[in-house]
């Protein structure tokens, strides 16, 4: 396997981190994502048959890494790694449109996964669809979304007598109760009730035959893109602590001088190319058979778990008290991985699923 950029994707990498400096840390709103449209990154991964630019999973992963190392606010990982991607394995009018609406900067999509009770289990829903004359009643609660606040499309994933249908709601529909709160990491996640919520026949999206297949296959690419954000993330904060021993004198001489520190330093850097290197593999893994992608996608995210956990921790400890304040970036980087350590499940959680063999329902 190699591990070694290309032309073209070391530019794509060089170029994407300068936009997203350029950008900064702008909030989740309409004009940052009309500028991620003028980029290209809403069409990347999609095939170009629904109007997407077909990069393929590198360059997703890419951008993912790019996203890391400047702490980038928008839902990107959201709505186009997770709720495109559902959209994009869904046949049916409705799903195009919405993927359409998706690429064209005109929607913010979000897949709602967990409910109370439930930890990272998404394939047993609580949250009911009801066939009515008219087409379907969505209740039940969904819990943590992540960015949900800033959707304008929810995608529900309930069950009904057929099995698991997935079910889009509008996010102003008449129902819908939204109840924002703020993460670690100074973004958002979203409570979200859906009260005898009234469907049409044609806003059930998929084949309830393949629908979990294609939850999981939608959550694996997730679950890689989030080790590909928290290496970039780490790959940054550990530039920081660098500049910052260097920069720092105690006792007349740099702290970067001192031996101890020098080695915290190193075993920082190899954790992180641990996490790379185990990300580029479950890259590589993704169009395998799904057992086999999802046990690569778990074990990559449990040992990049502890990669962050170190790499955050040390860069603490080495920066001292001034590493926890937020408005120092070592502590946004960690705070951001943090969070990153438990989306779609936590370490105990990704060595159980690869236990089981990549089965989700085990």
């Amino acid at each position: 396997m190699n591990f070694e950029l290309d032309e073209g994707q070391a530019l794509l990498r060089e170029s994407v981190t300068r936009q997203f400096e350029a950008l900064g840390q702008a909030p989740a709103d309409a004009q940052t994502w009309r500028a991620f449209h003028d980029l290209g990154l809403l069409a990347l991964p999609f095939a170009e048959v629904c109007g997407g630019l077909e990069l393929g999973s590198e360059a997703l992963m890419l951008v993912m890494e790019a996203f890391g190392r400047t702490l980038g606010q928008a839902p990107y990982l959201q709505a186009v790694v997770l709720a495109g991607g559902v959209l994009a394995a869904c046949e049916g009018e409705a799903a195009e449109d919405a993927l359409a609406r998706l690429i064209a900067g005109q929607s913010c999509p979000a897949l709602c996964l967990y409910e109370p009770g439930s930890r990272y289990r998404w394939d047993t829903p609580s949250t009911r669809a009801t066939r009515t004359a008219n087409g379907w009643r969505l209740s039940g609660r969904k819990l943590a979304v992540p960015d949900g606040g800033e959707a304008d499309l929810l995608i529900c994933p309930a069950a009904s007598e057929d099995g698991l249908t997935l079910l889009l709601v509008p996010a102003d529909a008449a129902g819908v109760t939204r109840h924002i709160r703020p993460t670690p990491d100074g973004r958002t996640a979203a409570d979200i009730m859906f009260a005898d919520v009234e469907l049409t026949v044609a806003q059930a999206i998929g084949d309830v035959r393949r629908n979990h297949a294609v939850l999981a296959a939608a959550i694996d690419h997730a679950i890689v893109a989030s080790c590909a954000e928290a290496v970039g993330a780490m790959a940054r904060l550990i530039e920081i602590t660098r500049d910052y021993l260097a920069g720092r004198s105690q006792f007349g001489v740099p702290l970067g001088s001192f031996q101890a520190l020098q080695h915290r330093a190193a075993d920082m850097l190899v954790a992180m190319e641990q996490a790379r290197s185990i990300t580029f593999h479950a890259v590589a893994t993704l169009d395998a058979p799904a057992a086999e992608r999802t046990c690569a996608a778990a074990a990559a995210k449990a040992l990049v778990n502890r990669a962050a956990r170190f790499v955050g921790t040390q860069a603490v400890q080495l920066h001292g008290g001034m590493g926890l304040a937020s408005e120092y970036p070592a502590g946004r980087y960690f705070q951001r991985l943090t969070v990153i350590e438990t989306l779609f499940g936590d370490t105990d959680h990704m060595l159980a699923l690869v236990e089981a063999g990549g089965d989700w329902r085990k």
